[in-house]
């Protein structure tokens, strides 16, 4: 399909949204495709996820989600009674599907390095500079971290690929291939309409450089990764802080880490036929088993090379999974879409004083000082924590 092909399709979709409930550019979802789950899964063991992992009030699933005797009943399309039913397994064995352990060698593993970087790092809002400084760029330094990464993974026997191989998109769309998309998403939002027509055009070209960064980017990872099938999927990021003041940027003292596991789809997300879809499809593959394993490992892993806290989520669209401090279940639209085990990997606060600085010294070998301490590199360190994480999943017997 031609670009001006695929651009006529998300618009029939976006326009389809009355009929189907999505999100932006989402397909409606292949019902038929759990038809290969019939009976895997027992009734225990589905509300045990659901509760635990994907959705954990019955609040925000009631309305969607229907458990009977032997089956679960899930609402295709909002406003319809029109329901997918999944009969469960007969089985009254309890299943132990906890990993012994994960191997690097010979495991197909995909590096998706957060963003896009390079001269798009300013309209991702993944970039700032303070006075004459080198600029900070997110995706940048994303893609050293992965490139890193993925040598130290070859050197162990790994199947490795990036979804990036540079700071350049994934998606052969651009922001002026979502025009009607955007005029159509501004003449919903009324309260807009009032605005003075300079500021009205802002948040037009704005929302068209979302659809192109994030979703349309995103949306095209995502095909590399169904195609590839991998074993597990590393999103590569690093975190933020809000600015004290955002008029004049100042450096924050924050600094910490965690990682995250897709989980935890609060009511407005479950409302959405495509996000209700998806994340059923995730919990009959079972991949929150392998994916909170393998995010233990390395928060641990974190902990013991950065020397910094695990952060702890407050509010209500984080959930804390297991025992381990820094793993949390988050829905993200990467973290959604990626059709495999996916770890989504937040250290470090960027514009926080410790790691800024660490950041103006760019790569170098071995060990500087820095502060009162020896240290390597910040993308060295990272690449390290990750590679000593799944190291140590990978001897866990």
């Amino acid at each position: 399909m031609g670009k001006w092909g695929l651009v006529g399709l998300l618009y029939l979709l976006w326009t389809g949204v009355v009929a189907a409930k999505l999100t932006d550019l989402a397909e409606a979802p292949d019902w038929k495709r759990l038809d290969t789950f019939q009976k895997s899964i027992t009734k225990y063991e589905f509300l045990k996820q659901l509760s635990a992992v994907y959705c954990p009030r019955e609040s925000w699933w009631s309305p969607w989600i229907e458990i009977v005797e032997n089956r679960v009943r899930i609402r295709k399309k909002a406003g319809l009674e029109d329901w997918y039913d999944l009969q469960f397994s007969e089985s009254n064995q309890s299943v132990d599907d906890s990993p012994k352990s994960f191997q690097i060698s010979g495991s197909k593993i995909l590096i998706d390095p957060g963003h896009i970087g390079g001269e798009f790092s300013e309209m991702e809002g993944r970039h700032f500079a303070i006075g004459d400084d080198k600029p900070v760029k997110e995706g940048d330094l994303a893609l050293s971290v992965a490139l890193l990464v993925k040598s130290g993974l070859e050197k162990k026997g790994a199947e490795v690929e990036l979804t990036r191989q540079n700071n350049q998109p994934v998606t052969k769309l651009r922001p002026k291939d979502f025009d009607d998309l955007a005029m159509n998403w501004f003449n919903q939002m009324e309260w807009l309409h009032g605005l003075p027509e300079d500021e009205k055009n802002k948040r037009i070209e704005k929302r068209k450089e979302l659809y192109f960064y994030r979703v349309s980017e995103i949306m095209a990872r995502s095909q590399i990764i169904k195609k590839r099938k991998p074993d597990l999927v590393l999103c590569i990021h690093l975190n933020a802080s809000p600015w004290p003041d955002p008029e004049k940027k100042s450096l924050v003292s924050r600094n910490d880490y965690h990682v995250l596991v897709n989980g935890c789809y609060m009511g407005g997300e479950v409302a959405y036929d495509n996000q209700r879809f998806e994340m059923i499809w995730r919990l009959v593959n079972r991949w929150d088993v392998r994916e909170r394993f393998i995010a233990e490992h390395i928060s641990k892993a974190f902990g013991q090379k950065t020397g910094l806290p695990a952060f702890a989520y407050k509010g209500p669209n984080a959930l804390k999974v297991g025992e381990v401090a820094g793993v949390w279940a988050r829905n993200l639209l990467a973290n959604r879409l990626y059709e495999a085990p996916v770890v989504f990997l937040e250290p470090y606060i960027v514009n926080s004083e410790a790691v800024y600085h660490r950041i103006q010294m760019g790569d170098f070998d071995g060990q500087k000082k820095i502060g009162n301490q020896m240290k390597k590199s910040l993308i060295r360190e990272y690449a390290e924590a990750v590679l000593l994480g799944l190291e140590k999943a990978s001897n866990k017997k």
